[in-house]
């Protein structure tokens, strides 16, 4: 069940309208994106269970690869959809019927998430075959439409050949024996997961509704960190409610706080910017925000091999912080950051992972170094932007 927190944003983001500035018209979140994002829930919650399972104190390779591989099919057959409706989607009953047979296959391919894989393997792949097929027939759609321009017809043939490319391709994996068709898959899956940089290299008619993009992408953040919530709710028990709930719970916040701060304040929604580095680089952020909720549990757990819930914990918390930091450089002109600023932020998380890997065999003291550090990051953050906002802009924050 989603819980209240991801709800209340659903209904915000609902509500608000955009000003364009790089496209030609205002645009708003409609409640049919905010509905077909809903499946996401309960598919990031199958993704994460399978990094759940230790084996011997540690996680498996074929687990680690399981997780990855289906959470880059899942957040990749969103982005085409979001990108598909950020540029071309109306509120049409054609886009809101492909949706929702999109969302009656999500939710089919998240059934077959599982550490048991190799027995759904050619089901699974007719099923995201025929996903994709779906989001190639909305773009063919569109690139028939007499309303059409020429440069979005260009830029429209790219994404033709990306989804065509990946339906023949997993289609192919179907008809062949796993331990070949497993490779075909794979070669699809990434083949189209780099097409869209290669497509968007040099090509100045690609053109994204950049506020409605971040207000999407935050939505899947949102539910991401609703996960990391559910996870969080085995601490506040009464049977488990402890120093690490408290500290645990802080951790969350101040990775919340810097998340916002740099995509809600300090990135430049009027900047001449493609989107297409703000869409790949959420794909670390919601790899370490998961990698980060199964890393809480395994650090109290007595089985767990210590260093290596550790190492686990921090590589989460560096996926996380390195690619929100790496967006600075489409920042507000004030607030992009400095050499200082990046090594004053590295020196911080180096100190917390040294110091963690030391005392690897104390899981409190790590969660509590963990804990220093995301707030001593997040404080960092927060001098910064005060400063420079009282030297260069209005400030626009209240106490009450």
């Amino acid at each position: 069940m989603i819980d209240i927190f991801c709800y209340n944003k659903l209904l915000e983001i609902a509500t608000k309208g955009f000003t364009m500035t790089n496209l030609i018209k205002h645009k708003r979140v409609e409640f049919s994106e905010l509905f077909y994002d809903l499946v996401f829930v309960y598919a990031i919650s199958k993704t994460t269970a399978l990094i759940h399972h230790l084996h011997h104190g540690v996680l498996s390779l074929d687990a680690i690869f399981g997780f990855l591989m289906s959470l880059l099919v899942l957040v990749n057959s969103w982005m085409i959809q979001t990108v598909y409706t950020n540029r071309y989607g109306k509120n049409s009953l054609f886009n809101m019927v492909v949706m929702f047979v999109n969302m009656a296959m999500l939710l089919l391919i998240a059934n077959m998430i599982t550490n048991d894989w190799q027995s759904y393997f050619h089901t699974f792949c007719w099923t995201v075959g025929t996903l994709t097929l779906t989001l190639f027939f909305q773009y063919l759609v569109e690139y028939f439409r007499k309303s059409t321009t020429s440069a979005n017809r260009k830029s429209i043939k790219g994404f033709l050949w990306m989804t065509g490319l990946r339906t023949v391709l997993v289609y192919l994996a179907a008809l062949l024996p796993i331990h070949l068709g497993i490779h075909v898959y794979i070669t699809g899956i990434l083949l189209t997961f780099i097409m869209p940089v290669l497509l968007t290299r040099k090509v100045s008619h690609f053109q994204i509704n950049l506020p409605h993009l971040i207000e999407r992408i935050s939505l899947l953040v949102i539910i991401t960190f609703g996960e990391m919530i559910m996870g969080l709710a085995d601490f506040f028990t009464l049977e488990h409610f402890s120093i690490h709930s408290i500290l645990y719970f802080i951790i969350m916040i101040n990775l919340f706080m810097n998340y916002f701060g740099q995509f809600d304040h300090a990135i430049d929604e009027k900047g001449e910017n493609k989107g297409i580095f703000l869409i790949y680089s959420h794909y670390p952020i919601f790899i370490g925000l998961i990698m980060i909720t199964v890393s809480m549990s395994f650090l109290v757990n007595p089985e767990a091999h210590h260093l290596f819930a550790t190492s686990f914990f921090y590589a989460g918390i560096g996926l996380f912080q390195s690619a929100v930091l790496s967006n600075g450089r489409f920042n507000k002109s004030y607030l992009r950051y400095n050499k200082f600023f990046y090594g004053f932020q590295a020196g911080i998380f180096l100190v917390g992972l040294i110091l963690s890997l030391l005392f690897s065999a104390y899981p409190t003291v790590v969660i509590s170094i963990a804990t220093l550090m995301t707030l001593a990051m997040e404080i960092h953050f927060t001098h910064f932007y005060m400063a420079q906002t009282k030297k260069f802009s209005t400030p626009n924050w209240e106490l009450f």
